[in-house]
C-alpha cells in the first residue's frame, strides 16, 4: 500500500514517502521540494536544514520501507502526542486562541496514561476556560516538529470536533501564554485563518469549515 505522512517543520512541509515521484504526480505544488533518498538520519538532518531556510517550500524523503522512516525520525526527533479541539457554538462560531504572534486552535500535550479523547476536552477547558463543552467525532491528525531547548520533538496531534455555548465567554490561560481566546464568526476566519499555521487551516478545512 502507497505510503506517505506529511510533516510541518517551519511551517513547511517534510513528506516522507514510498516513492517521491508518485507523490510529486498526486501533489504538483511539491514539484519543486528538496529530495532525499533513503531513511537516513543524515537525510532527516540535511531536510530540516533546508527548511530553516527562507524562500524553500518543503522536502521529501523517500524510501520503500515506511517503518525505517518512522524510525530514523524518531533517531532525530522525541514523539509526543497531544489532541485538541475545533469548537462550534450554536451559531457557527470557531473557538479560537492568539499565542506567540499567530492564531491556533487549543490543543496541548497529553498526559501519562490519559486518553487521547480525556486530553482533547481537558485541554481545550484549560487552555480557554470553557466548561460547557461536548466531544464530537475525531477530525484527523497533524504531525508538526519544533525545538524545545536543544531537543528536537515531534509532535502528533489528534484533532477532534467539539461543541461549546456562544454564551459562555472563553478566558485565555496565561500561563500557557495565551493572549487571546475568542469565538470567531465565519466572516471574520479568513483573516484570521490567513494569520494562523498551515496545519491550522487544513484541519479547519477537514473540520468542513470554510471562509
Amino acid at each position: 500500500m502507497p505510503f506517505s505522512q506529511k510533516i510541518y517543520c517551519c511551517d513547511k512541509p517534510l513528506i516522507l514517502t514510498h516513492d517521491a515521484n508518485e507523490y510529486v504526480a498526486k501533489h504538483p505544488s511539491a514539484a519543486g521540494y528538496l529530495t532525499l533518498t533513503g531513511a537516513f538520519t543524515r537525510n532527516f538532518r540535511l531536510a530540516f536544514e533546508h527548511l530553516t531556510r527562507p524562500r524553500t517550500t518543503g522536502a521529501i524523503i523517500e524510501d520503500t520501507s515506511s517503518q525505517a522512516l518512522q524510525d530514523a525520525l524518531y533517531e532525530c526527533c522525541q514523539p509526543i502526542e497531544a489532541a485538541g479541539g475545533v469548537v462550534e457554538n450554536e451559531r457557527g462560531d470557531v473557538l479560537m486562541i492568539y499565542r506567540r504572534g499567530r492564531w491556533d486552535l487549543p490543543k496541548g500535550k497529553r498526559d501519562e496514561g490519559e486518553s487521547i479523547e480525556a486530553c482533547a476536552l481537558r485541554e481545550v477547558q484549560e487552555e480557554t476556560g470553557l466548561l460547557q463543552l461536548s466531544l464530537g467525532e475525531k477530525i484527523g491528525v497533524t504531525h508538526h516538529i519544533y525545538a524545545q531547548g536543544l531537543v528536537r520533538l515531534v509532535k502528533t496531534t489528534y484533532w477532534f470536533r467539539m461543541n461549546g455555548q456562544f454564551a459562555e465567554t472563553p478566558i485565555p490561560q496565561a500561563e500557557e501564554n495565551i493572549q487571546e481566546a475568542r469565538w470567531v464568526s465565519l466572516r471574520e476566519l479568513g483573516p484570521i485563518a490567513f494569520k494562523s499555521y498551515c496545519a491550522i487551516r487544513e484541519v479547519l478545512f477537514q473540520a468542513g469549515i470554510r471562509w
